[in-house]
C-alpha cells in the first residue's frame, strides 16, 4: 500500500472537489438554505450515495432488500446513535448555493482561503481536459460544464476570502505556471483542506442548557459531489494516472544522473523500485474506482486515440508495416510508455510454462552504440530498445524462475515477468518497471556496467572481511559465540560465491542451452546492464553483514569497554590532544555516547567504573544512596550493546533480505525518511531505576545520565554532529508535515535516506574489533605485573575475559575494593593508583603513531569519496 501520506493526483481531486461541494452545503444550510431547495441525488445510505443507482434483479435484488433490512435491524437495535448520512450533491448546485451563502444576511460570510485555493487546483486541472476529452451528448455533463461552473463558483466566492488569499495571488502572480506547464504540477503535491466551520447543532443551540434527552441524536449531514461514471470521467482519471507516472519517470531519470555524481547505488535502486511498487499502488486505485479498467490497455489507450485524434492523426495508421503503431505521435507514444508496452505484448507471446524463450544475438541487427540517444530517430529508438528487450528477456525469465526461492533480493521486473503468460493482460506498474529498465540504459550509457563492477567490489570487500575475522578467530573463542556460529559467515560468503562472483544466470543456461546452437553471450551479461538488481544484491548483502557485524562485536564485548578505556585515558589527560583514535571516535559518534557510556562520556574516576558496570549489565540500583542492604546486582536489561544503524535502511530489511511481499508503510515508519534522524536527548531509563522499596530515583545515577540536562550540548554531541556532517550521515531535519507529500518529494526524501547511511553501512566494525583486541592484550601485557600484584593470579583466566582488564584498570584507580559476582577483590594495602591508566594510555599512544587507530576511516574516505573532519576532537 501506498504510504499514509501519498496519494494519487486524481484522489487528491476527488477529494478537493467533495471538500467544495460539502463546504457549500454545509455553509448554505447554516445560513438558513433550506433542505428542500437541495437538488440532492441518492439516499442517506453512504454506500448508495457514490454510485449511481442500478435496478437489481434475481438473487441479487433479494440479497440487497435481505441487507438492507439488516441494516434497519441493527441501526434500531443501537441506543441514541444515527448513521451519519452522506448525500450526493449535483454540479449544477454550486452556483445557486455559492449565491446563497454569499447574499445570505444571516451573518457576514468570510470564505476560508483554503476553499478558493482548492477551486483554484481543481480548475487548473479541469483546464487540461476540456478541450482534450471533447464533450458528451448531454452538455450538462461535460468538462466544459463543469469547468465553467467551478469558474462561477469561484468568482462569486473570491470576494469575501479572507485577506490573505490576495496577497497569495499577489505573491505568485509572477510565477503563475502557464497552461503547458499545470499538467506537471497537478500531482498529489496539495496539502489537505482544513476547514472548520461550526456545526448546526452549536448554531442551533438555545442560551439556557437543556435537559438531556434520550431521544437519538440528529448527526451532521455529509455532501459529496455526484461522481458519475463516465467516459470523461474516465478520460480524466487516466489523464491524472499518467501524470503521476510521467512525474516519477522523470524524476527517477534525474536520480540516475545523481548516482553518476556519486550518489549510492543501493540508494538509488530502493528507491526505483519503490516508485514500482508506488505505481502498482495507483494503478490499484484506479481499478477500484472504474473497475473496467484493469490493465495498461484499458487504461491508456482511452487517452493515446482521443490525443492521437486531437492531433489530426490516426491511431492505427502506421507508416511501414513493422511500426508498432503511427509514429507521427512518437512523442505521445513515448510518454505514455506505449513502445515498451508493444515490445513487452509481443514478448510475452513467446513465453511457455516450464520453458525460457531464446534469442540468437543479432537476429534483428544490433544495437548503434555510437550514436546519442538524442540524437536517434523514433524508428531508431523504438529499434534499439526492442533489441534491448529482446537480449535481456531470455534471461530475465530465467533469472524470474530463480529469483523467489534465492538468498538475495528480486525487484519488481523480476516479479511481474514471473507472472506473464500468452493472452495475459499486462499491468500497467509492469511497462513502467520494464520502461525503468530502458530508462537506466538511456541515462547511464556507457556507465550502465559500473553498477555491476561496484557490487563486485562490495562483494569483495566482505569475503576479505569475513575471511580475515575466521582466521584472526581461528583458536579464539568465547561462550557467547561458539564456532558453530560462525556458519553465519561461511553461509553469506558461499551467497557470494554462487550469487556474485559466478555469474549464475550463464550457468543456468549451461543447462537450458545443452543442445541448442545459440552462441554464448559475454559474462554477466544480464547484470552488467541491470543497475537495479545490482543495486538491491549489494543492500542485501551490506544489511545482512552489518547485522551479522553487530551481533558478532556485541558477544565479544571489544569495541564498547575499549571505548571506554580510551575516554578515560583521554578525559585524564594522559594522552596528547593531538592524537586522536579516529577509528574509535568515529563508532562513537556513530553509535552515540549513550550506547558506550549509558549517557554523556564519563569524567570523572569514580564515573569510569561505574559505566563500566552498567554496560557490563550491573543495576542502577546498586549505586543508589539509599538503597536496600542487598539490592539486585544485575539489570533486567542486561549488558548493554551497539545497536544496528542505517534507519532507513532497516525498513526495506525484510524486502529485500527475506524477500517480503512489500514494505508495511506506516506513518511512523516514515518518520525516518521525513524527518530524518534526529538525536535522542532523553535521559537513559537504566539510570532512572528506584531502588527497591525507597521510592525514590537515583539522583547520583541520573546525573551521571545526563549533563545535558541543563540545556549544555556536550562534547560528544557536538562531535557527533560534526563527523556526521562531514561523513553524510546527518539527514536534513524535517521540512514538512507528513499529512500530504508530494509522490516525487517523497522519493527524493527517501534516496537521500538512504545515501547518508551508506557510510554506516560500510563502516567494518569487525576490522575495528581486531584492532580493540590487539590492543587489550597489549595493554594486559603491559599492566600484567601491576594487576597481578593488585588482584592477585586469578584476575584473568581465559583470553576472553580481556575486556574486564578495563574494569580492574578503573577500580585500581578508586577506592572501590570489590564488585562481587564481576571483579575479584583487591588485596588488602593496596593503595589507590592511577598508574594502570598511565601505562594503558601510553600503549594506546604507541598504536595512533602506528597508524593502526585510523585504518578504518581511510579505508572509508577511499570508498565513499568523502574526507571525515576530526577537528572537534584536536
Amino acid at each position: 500500500m501506498l504510504p499514509p501520506a501519498l496519494q494519487s493526483s486524481y484522489k487528491t481531486y476527488k477529494e478537493d472537489t467533495n471538500t467544495i461541494a460539502s463546504w457549500l452545503a454545509t455553509k448554505a444550510r447554516q445560513c438558513g438554505y433550506s433542505a428542500d431547495l437541495l437538488d440532492l441525488d441518492g439516499s442517506p445510505n453512504p454506500s448508495k450515495a457514490v454510485q449511481a443507482s442500478k435496478r437489481l434483479k434475481g438473487k441479487a435484488r433479494k440479497k440487497a432488500q435481505e441487507a438492507s433490512k439488516a441494516a434497519s435491524a441493527a441501526a434500531s437495535a443501537a441506543p441514541n446513535t444515527v448513521e451519519s448520512a452522506t448525500y450526493v450533491i449535483k454540479v449544477k448546485e454550486f452556483i445557486s448555493l455559492a449565491e446563497y451563502i454569499v447574499g445570505s444576511p444571516k451573518s457576514l460570510v468570510k470564505v476560508p482561503t483554503g476553499l478558493v485555493r482548492v477551486l483554484d487546483r481543481a480548475i487548473k486541472l479541469r483546464k487540461q481536459f476540456s478541450s482534450a476529452a471533447g464533450e458528451a451528448a448531454n452538455p450538462d455533463e461535460g468538462h466544459a460544464y463543469f469547468l465553467a461552473i467551478l469558474e462561477k463558483t469561484r468568482d462569486i466566492l473570491k470576494p469575501h476570502a479572507a485577506a490573505e488569499y490576495a496577497e497569495h495571488q499577489r505573491s505568485s502572480s509572477e510565477s503563475e505556471p502557464q497552461d503547458t506547464q499545470i499538467q506537471e504540477e497537478i500531482s498529489n503535491m496539495f496539502n489537505r483542506l482544513d476547514l472548520e466551520e461550526p456545526s448546526q447543532e452549536f448554531l442551533d443551540a438555545p442560551d439556557n442548557k437543556p435537559a438531556p434527552s434520550t431521544a437519538k441524536k440528529e448527526p451532521t449531514p455529509k455532501y459529496e459531489i455526484e461522481s458519475p461514471q463516465t467516459r470523461e470521467e474516465e478520460y480524466l482519471a487516466a489523464h491524472c494516472l499518467l501524470t503521476d507516472v510521467r512525474n516519477i519517470r522523470r524524476f527517477l531519470c534525474a536520480l540516475w544522473k545523481n548516482y553518476q555524481e556519486g550518489m549510492d547505488l543501493w540508494a538509488v535502486s530502493i528507491t526505483v523500485n519503490t516508485a514500482i511498487d508506488f505505481i502498482r499502488e495507483l494503478e490499484l486505485d484506479m481499478v477500484r474506482r472504474f473497475p473496467a479498467k484493469t490493465d495498461y490497455e484499458s487504461i491508456v489507450m482511452i487517452f493515446y486515440v482521443a490525443q492521437s485524434l486531437l492531433r489530426g492523426h490516426d491511431p492505427e495508421h502506421k507508416q511501414q508495416s513493422g511500426d508498432l503503431f503511427n509514429l507521427a505521435v512518437y512523442d505521445l507514444a513515448e510518454d505514455i510508455m506505449l513502445p515498451t508496452y508493444s515490445i513487452l505484448s509481443s514478448l510475452q507471446d513467446v513465453i511457455r510454462n516450464g520453458s525460457v524463450p531464446q534469442y540468437k544475438p543479432g537476429f534483428l541487427g544490433y544495437r548503434d552504440r555510437r550514436t546519442q540517444w538524442h540524437q536517434k530517430t523514433s524508428r531508431d529508438k523504438i529499434h534499439d530498445d526492442r533489441l534491448v528487450m529482446m537480449e535481456a528477456f531470455p534471461d530475465l525469465v530465467l533469472l524470474s524462475m530463480m529469483t523467489s526461492k534465492m538468498p538475495l533480493a528480486e525487484d519488481e521486473l523480476m516479479r511481474g515477468i514471473r507472472q506473464m503468460s500468452p493472452g495475459k493482460e499486462i499491468p500497467l506498474w509492469l511497462v513502467f518497471a520494464a520502461q525503468c529498465f530502458l530508462d537506466a540504459q538511456h541515462e547511464l550509457k556507457a556507465d550502465i556496467s559500473k553498477a555491476h563492477d561496484q557490487l563486485r567490489r562490495n562483494a569483495n570487500s566482505i569475503r576479505a572481511s569475513i575471511d580475515q575475522n575466521l582466521k584472526f578467530h581461528k583458536q579464539l573463542k568465547i561462550v557467547n559465540w561458539p564456532k558453530a556460529n560462525d556458519k553465519a559467515f561461511t553461509d553469506m560468503l558461499y551467497v557470494i560465491d554462487q550469487w556474485i562472483v559466478k555469474d549464475v544466470v550463464a550457468d543456468k543456461w549451461q543447462s537450458v542451452q545443452r543442445h541448442a546452437i545459440i552462441p554464448d553471450g559475454e559474462s554477466f551479461q544480464l547484470f552488467r546492464q541491470y543497475p537495479v538488481i545490482c543495486g538491491l544484491f549489494s543492500f542485501s548483502l551490506g544489511m545482512r553483514y552489518q547485522d551479522l557485524r553487530i551481533t558478532f562485536i556485541n558477544a565479544w564485548g571489544s569495541l564498547m569497554y575499549t571505548g571506554q578505556l580510551y575516554n578515560a585515558v583521554r578525559q585524564e589527560g594522559l594522552l596528547p590532544r593531538s592524537k586522536v583514535w579516529k577509528d574509535m571516535e568515529f563508532v562513537i559518534a556513530l553509535q552515540g555516547s549513550d550506547k558506550f557510556f549509558v549517557g554523556d562520556a564519563p569524567t570523572e574516576l569514580d564515573e569510569y567504573l561505574k559505566r563500566f558496570l552498567l554496560s557490563m549489565g550491573y543495576s542502577a540500583a546498586l549505586f543508589a544512596k539509599n538503597r536496600r542492604k542487598n539490592p539486585p546486582a544485575v539489570s533486567a536489561k542486561g549488558p548493554r550493546q551497539l545497536t544496528k544503524l542505517c534507519a532507513a535502511g532497516q525498513l526495506f530489511a525484510g524486502r529485500y533480505c527475506d524477500n517480503d511481499a512489500a514494505v508495511t508503510w506506516t506513518t511512523e515508519t516514515m518518520k525516518p525518511i521525513i524527518e530524518g534522524k534526529l538525536d535522542d536527548d532523553s535521559d537513559d531509563e537504566e539510570l532512572k531505576e528506584v531502588a527497591p522499596g525507597s521510592g525514590e530515583t537515583d539522583d547520583e545515577a541520573q546525573q551521571a545520565s545526563t549533563n545535558s540536562s541543563q540545556g549544555q550540548e556536550s562534547k560528544a554531541q557536538k562531535a557527533k554532529k560534526a563527523k556526521q556532517s562531514q561523513s553524510g550521515a546527518l539527514l536534513r531535519k524535517a521540512s514538512r508535515s507528513t499529512s500530504l507529500i508530494p509522490t516525487t518529494d517523497f522519493l527524493h526524501d527517501l534516496a537521500n535516506a538512504l545515501h547518508a547511511e551508506a557510510i554506516e553501512m560500510n563502516l567494518d566494525y569487525l576490522r575495528i574489533h581486531r584492532f580493540c583486541w590487539m590492543l587489550l592484550r597489549n595493554v594486559n601485557e603491559a599492566c600484567k605485573p601491576r594487576l597481578l600484584e593488585t588482584y592477585g593470579g586469578g584476575y584473568l583466566e581465559r583470553e576472553d575475559q580481556l575486556p574486564f582488564v578495563v574494569g580492574y584498570i578503573f577500580m585500581s584507580a578508586t577506592a572501590t575494593s570489590h564488585i562481587a559476582g564481576l571483579l575479584i577483590s583487591k588485596k588488602e594495602g593496596i593503595q589507590v593508583s592511577n598508574r594502570l591508566l598511565k601505562t594503558a594510555a601510553d600503549i594506546m599512544g604507541e598504536m595512533m603513531d602506528s597508524g593502526a587507530g585510523a585504518i578504518e576511516t581511510k579505508v572509508l574516505e577511499q570508498r565513499m569519496g568523502t574526507m571525515i573532519d576530526f577537528g572537534a576532537f584536536l
